[in-house]
């Protein structure tokens, strides 16, 4: 079992300051429990009165504001992001301090573009002048479709996960009204080292969540797969939320409880697992389309036509590789949002879709991402044979000045990382291949690009890939 440094009790309760006695209740059962497993890391949702308030706000304003769109964005994202470049540093040396909303509206199409690099290099120029920097909080990107970001985030804005998560499942007649003696979700991974945490949340009324590894290391000594086991059942979570590997593992170890819906995320989910899992749960299984640096963006449509258009609060546009709006497949673009601290005007996201305006039998007025290139799970096998994920990979990476990368596995199980470095001083590259050797139980090749990611339309940037075969 990993040796950490749990955190307090107590430290979790001042971490959610607006939980009331009967969710602290919940909150030490989930701490305290005999079969529960480490935990590594304080967290809470850090929300204030205040905050909870405009949490319910926003989720009233959410279902208000379902309706048709356009490919230009409209009057509120337009004002939205007039004041934005207004404020930020960055914005107003890119694209000029005069534009006002009518200016553009004209000009939309040929506003240069943001992206990853944006985030990863400049975002304290990014961030608007006005911005509440006592409510700042770092957040790291889990490094799965890129070399792992540190995101500038607001508890309010990370809050509003929930209410467009419940819009999501109530679109698959799963009820989302918690109370606070209620344990409303399990978010579960399976990797050799995460952080685990139990909280309550205040957008849930008080609800317990739970962020688990599955990893038997992180459960107790004696019989792990008997504590998993039981932990599950006795919480009995209403919802899991998870990447396709983990939910794979969670069968395997035959554990879940008895939940109502199982929410994917990260990557894609092959049509066979889906099934496996909603046989097995009975309960429909949510693909969810979410990054970090934007928040939530879609959720498939309960028909299967697609992935609706989720937050009213962002506009999406497809753009080709040459930075020009195509009605075609294109790269996924994002303006809008709820960051305070890193407004996305423009943001090129890495992924590709297709969005369709016309109605949805389902129902939802909002567009749909069609054709969405969802990230396929990519495994790698350490030489000893055990499994390695992305998110192994990335938690070394993560650690080391590296603004784009590419890991590659060959069939031989021979491993190579191409990287881009964020830095041209000096930095522990021997370190670095030291960590990936204890990792693989193997050498892994480093070759330095300086210009990956960088060379225009065909220099895509595939950040994993494996291209041994597996089941």
């Amino acid at each position: 079992m990993t040796t950490v440094q749990a955190p307090t009790l107590q430290r979790l309760y001042e971490l959610s300051p607006t939980a009331n006695a009967e969710s602290r209740e919940t909150l030490a059962a989930l701490y305290g429990h005999a079969c529960a497993p480490v935990w590594n890391h304080p967290a809470g949702d850090r929300l204030q009165p205040d905050d909870v308030e405009q949490l319910a706000q926003f989720a009233n304003t959410l279902k208000a504001n379902r309706g048709v769109r356009a490919s230009q964005p409209g009057e509120s994202i337009l004002a939205w992001a007039a004041s934005r470049i207004a404020q930020s540093p960055l914005y107003r040396l890119r694209f000029g301090e005069d534009l006002s909303e009518h200016g553009l509206a004209q000009r939309w199409h040929e506003l240069p573009t943001t992206s990853r690099e944006d985030v990863a290099m400049h975002a304290d120029r990014l961030t608007p002048d006005d911005a509440p920097l006592e409510r700042m909080i770092i957040y790291r990107t889990a490094g799965t479709t890129g070399h792992a970001l540190l995101v500038p985030q607001d508890a309010l804005a990370v809050a509003c996960y929930l209410p467009l998560l419940n819009f999501a499942l109530s679109r698959f007649d799963v009820d989302t009204q918690f109370a606070p003696g209620d344990i409303a979700c399990f978010l579960v991974g399976s990797q050799r080292h995460t952080v685990t945490y139990p909280t309550v949340m205040a957008g849930w009324s008080g609800a317990g969540f739970c962020k688990l590894n599955l990893f038997a290391e992180e459960w107790p000594d004696a019989n792990a797969d008997s504590a998993r086991t039981k932990y599950f059942e006795h919480f009995k979570p209403r919802i899991l939320t998870g990447d396709p590997l983990s939910f794979a593992d969670m069968l395997d170890y035959g554990v879940g409880g008895a939940p109502r819906a199982l929410v994917t995320t990260a990557v894609a989910m092959s049509a066979a697992l889906k099934e496996k899992l909603q046989r097995h749960y009975r309960c429909p299984v949510i693909d969810w389309y979410s990054l970090t640096e934007t928040g939530p963006l879609g959720y498939a449509c309960p028909q299967g036509h697609g992935y609706h258009w989720l937050p009213h609060d962002v506009h999406l546009e497809t753009l080709d590789g040459n930075g020009r709006p195509t009605t075609g497949i294109g790269e996924i673009t994002v303006t809008g949002g709820r960051n305070p601290f890193i407004p996305l005007l423009r943001y090129r996201t890495g992924d590709w879709g297709r969005i369709d305006f016309t109605p949805c039998s389902c129902g939802d007025p909002m567009p749909r991402l069609m054709e969405l290139e969802g990230r396929s799970p990519v495994v790698f096998r350490a030489a000893n044979g055990m499994r390695v994920t992305t998110q192994d990979v990335a938690t070394v990476l993560r650690r080391y000045p590296l603004v784009q990368h590419r890991f590659v596995q060959n069939e031989d199980g021979a491993c190579e990382l191409t990287y881009r470095t964020l830095t041209s001083a000096a930095w522990p590259r021997g370190e670095l291949e030291a960590e990936l050797r204890a990792l693989l139980h193997q050498d892994v090749l480093l070759l330095e690009d300086a210009q990956l990611g960088n060379r225009g339309v065909a220099d895509k940037v595939i950040p994993y890939a494996s291209k041994m075969i597996e089941e």
